[in-house]
């Protein structure tokens, strides 16, 4: 974060408290919804993995398509999880556009 942002804040006469609650957090939230953003994408791509070792999930089809060479089977867990995916990643890009600044938005673009 650039320093000239709380040096603004605290010239203005702001605390600490308001400093981190009205400039740094603000600021940071994109990033942190980011970093939310791809762990909740991580989850989803490797959830399939657990129904390997039996318990279960989307997994569960892909595990036991392949068991049976059944290709349509593992198409369809395949294909659904990776719908999954996707709207679990729309979503959480909506959210974090939704809570993003319009300042910071604006800067973003112009860079």
């Amino acid at each position: 974060m650039n320093p000239a942002l709380v040096d603004g804040a605290r010239a203005m006469g702001m605390t600490e408290r308001q400093t981190l609650t009205r400039v740094e957090i603000p600021v940071a939230l994109p990033v942190i919804l980011g970093g939310i953003r791809n762990a909740a994408l991580q989850v989803l791509a490797t959830v399939t993995i657990v129904a390997y070792i039996n318990l279960g999930g989307l997994g569960r089809y892909l595990i036991d398509g392949l068991a049976v060479r059944d290709y349509s089977r593992m198409l369809a867990s395949v294909v659904l999880v990776a719908v999954l995916a996707l709207a679990a990643d729309a979503i959480l890009a909506l959210i974090q556009r939704l809570v993003t600044s319009p300042g910071l938005r604006l800067a973003g673009e112009r860079s």
